[in-house]
């Protein structure tokens, strides 16, 4: 008798694009870009910890135990491919989904809704590309290098919600279109790269002063009565917050408040663990911008003035500015998100 088991596992689907009509017109080489293609997927899945659970035609379906792990070796996949003269002149392009969830295992194969949605997503990348779902973005969103753009949430075919995906920009993608209608949202993680343009005005600015940006939204700021009961309700909600998927806690305490930034998805557990007379102000539809600075930056006068009297022009209001040692947040209304990153953006050009 067989038996099933249940896990939480990161599910990737890869495939040939054109495969199919390339077994038409030239069966011969479409055999030989296939070949290719499971050398490289299975050289790539021995670095990663990744599990191949079968091959259907072009296509793979692999299991990894992280998804992080399953990102980097799509993108080590797509490198190599890139990066390699043969592969290119072979013209092989192969594209990548990924996704995070509940799997059932049975006699080797894996079932269930997050198989399922993974290969939904696949298809939404283009040749040399990788669509992951919100899932995965959540996991690895401060862990890589490379810009992630939201594209429009999709109605998946036999998935009953719909589900927002992101792409993974690597150095050659050239566009998300068609599959986004409108523009993508700004990478909300990305690796700072200074702005071509004319030399700062400012002489004590210089571009390497920022590492990197980073601009997170649906975010909420708390101001609550400073008492030693909220004092130790922040302490136990502290410890409930999973930093290692990327959420946000900031505490900002003064005499008599003490202003907690959350995860809007966090508002509500935060608010049930203090008595209602002591949250004084709640402002909602917010976004930050985390900005990491070279060591360089602690030695120079000037750079927070520098960003608050930026935003100041650019008519960008600054609900909190939090320091810690190389890193300062910036907390806006949402509507002001994009402008503010921008902004700060723009001194380093």
């Amino acid at each position: 008798m067989s038996r099933t088991k249940r896990r939480l596992a990161a599910i990737m689907f890869t495939d040939i694009v054109g495969y199919t009509a390339l077994t038409q017109k030239a069966e011969r080489r479409a055999l030989r870009l296939l070949a290719i293609h499971r050398r490289l997927i299975r050289s790539k899945l021995a670095l990663h910890q990744g599990r191949e659970i079968k091959t259907m035609g072009d296509a793979f379906l692999v299991e990894f135990y992280s998804a992080l792990e399953a990102l980097e070796c799509a993108v080590d996949i797509q490198n190599t491919i890139h990066d390699n003269p043969r592969l290119r002149k072979e013209r092989l392009e192969v594209r990548v989904g990924i996704h995070v969830g509940d799997v059932v295992e049975k006699d080797g194969d894996v079932f269930g809704d997050a198989v399922n949605i993974a290969s939904r997503i696949e298809p939404l990348a283009h040749g040399g590309d990788i669509c992951i779902s919100e899932q995965v973005y959540d996991q690895v969103r401060n862990k890589i290098s490379y810009p992630l753009a939201k594209l429009e949430s999709q109605d998946l075919k036999n998935v009953a919600f719909p589900v927002d995906v992101y792409c993974v920009l690597l150095p050659w993608t050239k566009q998300i279109q068609p599959h986004a209608q409108s523009k993508p949202a700004v990478s909300l993680v990305r690796k700072y790269t200074p702005t071509p343009g004319k030399p700062a005005e400012r002489g004590v600015w210089k571009s390497r002063y920022i590492s990197k940006m980073v601009l997170k939204n649906k975010i909420v700021d708390i101001v609550l009565l400073n008492s030693p009961e909220n004092a130790s309700a922040l302490a136990k909600f502290g410890g409930e917050v999973d930093f290692s998927r990327g959420e946000t806690l900031h505490m900002v305490s003064a005499l008599e408040t003490v202003s907690v930034v959350v995860d809007a998805k966090n508002q509500s557990k935060l608010v049930s663990m203090v008595a209602k007379k002591d949250i004084l102000r709640v402002m909602e539809n917010l976004s930050e911008v985390i900005i990491s600075f070279a060591e360089e930056a602690l030695r120079v006068p000037g750079v927070a003035a520098t960003i608050t009297e930026a935003l100041a022009a650019s008519g960008v209001n600054i609900i909190e500015y939090i320091t810690a040692t190389l890193n300062a947040i910036v907390i806006v209304e949402s509507k002001d998100a994009m402008k503010c990153y921008q902004s700060i953006e723009a001194l380093t050009a």
